[in-house]
């Protein structure tokens, strides 16, 4: 994916909690694609500068898939990427494996994730990472695929996952956002012939601006799918100094009653039987 118009007018919108000459971070050196929009570009250079004196030239460059960081810096931003390719100011790291070194911990104002992280597989790492290396009050901004997308990555996010991960690190929610693609998308051939029901699809994508608050370590959310309440000793096995799960979730299985128990245990007894009786 790539910086547009709209990651451009976002950030523009984050005066107060982004400070002038701040250091910002991105998952991969992203291209900016505004052509047509260079009003948008030079607006967003003066609104950190207060200069209108950069050509139209090089306006016309950072716009037409100039690299995003070389745009952040003639904003004067204190700029790095994390990225595989060594694109402008890159520290290459892989985030499937990768923990990210000592010097980025806890330095940036703000870390983008423009269409990064759907191309990972360690979705966790690449969390945690995101939390690291932003420091205590900074923002974090994901711009993701939410549904569609049938050939692009490997994952979709859904608000929930958002919702849980700040709730499991203490993030304030800042700004959320949701879009569309104008045009569908044919569906591949090959889903078409094995049962996939429409002719094409539609690519929708969605926006978190989280802010993180203290300087705790990272905590994993956690998505149970029971209402029983789960045992505490799948977790002590952990070794010292791995990550901690919210109990956010967790906890919120103590309210379950003792008869909503009952009856989920029945259900399932009830089930049991059931398939037994008709072998």
């Amino acid at each position: 994916m790539a910086v547009t118009v709209k990651n451009l007018m976002r950030i523009m919108d984050l005066p107060e909690l982004l400070p002038a000459g701040g250091a910002i971070l991105e998952l991969g050196a992203q291209q900016v694609y505004c052509q047509g929009h260079e009003d948008v570009v030079r607006q967003f250079v003066e609104s950190f500068t207060g200069r209108s004196d950069h050509s139209r030239k090089t306006i016309a460059r950072f716009a037409d898939g100039g690299y995003f960081g070389e745009l952040l810096t003639a904003c004067g931003f204190d700029y790095r990427s994390v990225d595989l390719i060594n694109g402008f100011n890159t520290f290459l790291l892989d985030l499937n494996m990768h923990s990210a070194p000592e010097e980025l911990s806890g330095r940036f104002d703000l870390v983008t994730n423009f269409g990064t992280t759907e191309h990972l597989i360690n979705q966790l790492l690449a969390m945690k990472t995101v939390h690291e290396v932003t420091k205590p009050g900074g923002i974090i901004y994901h711009d993701l695929p939410m549904s569609g997308y049938l050939q692009h990555g490997y994952f979709l996010y859904t608000p929930v996952f958002f919702n849980d991960l700040a709730a499991a690190n203490g993030y304030r929610i800042v700004r959320q956002y949701y879009s569309r693609e104008a045009k569908p998308a044919a569906a591949p051939e090959f889903m078409r012939e094995n049962g996939f029901p429409d002719p094409d699809f539609t690519d929708f994508g969605i926006e978190f601006i989280l802010q993180k608050t203290s300087d705790a370590a990272f905590r994993m959310p956690l998505d149970p799918t029971t209402s029983l309440r789960i045992d505490q000793a799948v977790w002590n096995s952990s070794r010292p100094g791995d990550l901690t799960y919210s109990s956010n979730q967790a906890t919120s299985l103590d309210r379950v009653s003792g008869r909503e128990l009952q009856r989920a245990l029945f259900a399932r007894y009830r089930k049991k039987l059931a398939r037994w009786f008709k072998r």
